[in-house]
């Protein structure tokens, strides 16, 4: 890949999309790091871009992604637009020679993200996804105590991503098809996929049996789904998600189960057997949830920076890593269709 050494010069940035992950996450970190110069926003709602420009003290805004490109010397460009525009504009700007930060998820489908993957080898550019759960604090410490084996073999792991009923304002594009490529499961299933892929050290995926029980009947795309998978290395794992589960708070958990223990996410323990007794020894990690959630676009941003600049060797979240994680996903939508366990 082509990229540089650090030379304290920050890097060029443009941003498509201006909705609320943009002005939320994105934007605020961005224009605090100091490896980073945003040149310009680029919006098909020039409107909103231009007040969010005047927001952030950017100076350029541009209604199509390759008049930005024409015009801006660019290096790097922060894709954050609904999914069906993923690959359109990430095929354009990988064309005109930038890097690439695409939001979660990659594509709509593995066969898409793909397209991304070969153009970017092609050009010799990276391409990161954000998937922000990866960098959270107690997460790390939990992969750090899976690779030095503290839970011996693990053989099983429950996850679950629960959001509670009208507790989240969602853009309504989410729930068209045709845009989104999906419900639930493109949105917090691929982040939950991965993040338990991540932990194991990315096995190779089997089989996938998934249901997608209807909650809410003024959704069309997917609201909830439950899904078993296995993987070559002999471990489960159980998923559960949804955008409307009825519950009063947001749930957000991961149980890791090995032959000497088990460990836990959100929050953070690890329970151990010593001598015949379970033991719990668990770090302390400054922070709530919502300090870990919002730490992870914080620390995302600034692995995929290091990378650029030559200070890490290794970029995380890649799009090699989204083609896998969807090729599961895939497999889940085709359970649902078929009702049938689907090998990968």
């Amino acid at each position: 890949m082509n990229r540089k050494t650090h030379s304290g010069i920050p890097v060029a940035v443009g941003i498509v999309g201006c909705g609320g992950i943009a002005q939320v996450f994105h934007l605020p970190i961005l224009a605090r790091h100091p490896d980073v110069q945003i040149r310009a926003v680029c919006d098909t709602d020039t409107s909103k871009a231009s007040v969010v420009a005047g927001k952030f003290n950017i100076p350029a805004v541009y209604a199509d992604i390759a008049e930005m490109l024409d015009k801006e010397k660019l290096e790097l460009v922060f894709i954050l637009t609904p999914n069906n525009l993923h690959l359109p504009m990430s095929l354009i700007a990988l064309e005109r020679g930038t890097h690439l930060f695409l939001e979660k998820p990659a594509a709509r489908t593995s066969e898409e993200a793909k397209r991304i993957q070969q153009k970017a080898k092609e050009v010799g550019k990276s391409v990161m996804v954000g998937m922000q759960s990866r960098f959270r604090s107690d997460v790390q410490a939990m992969q750090r105590f899976l690779a030095e084996e503290e839970l011996d073999s693990v053989f099983h792991i429950k996850a679950s991503w629960l959001q509670a009923s009208m507790h989240s304002i969602r853009q309504p594009w989410l729930f068209k098809k045709k845009i989104s490529g999906g419900g639930v499961m493109l949105d917090l299933g691929v982040q939950l996929i991965d993040l338990v892929w991540m932990l194991l050290n990315k096995p190779k995926a089997v089989s996938v049996k998934a249901f997608a029980p209807k909650i809410s009947d003024q959704v069309h795309v997917e609201d909830s789904c439950v899904a078993c998978l296995s993987f070559e290395n002999g471990v489960s794992v159980a998923l559960e998600m949804s955008w409307d589960f009825p519950i009063s708070q947001d749930r957000f958990q991961v149980e890791v189960v090995g032959k000497n223990g088990t460990g836990t996410l959100n929050p953070l323990q690890l329970n151990k057997m010593w001598h015949g007794q379970i033991v719990r020894i668990s770090p302390e990690l400054p922070g709530n949830s919502v300090a870990h959630f919002k730490q992870g676009y914080r620390k995302e941003v600034s692995a995929l920076l290091d990378f650029l600049t030559g200070r890490t060797g290794t970029l995380a979240a890649s799009i090699d890593d989204a083609v896998e994680v969807l090729k599961i996903v895939d497999g889940m939508y085709k359970s649902i269709e078929t009702g049938r366990e689907v090998v990968l």
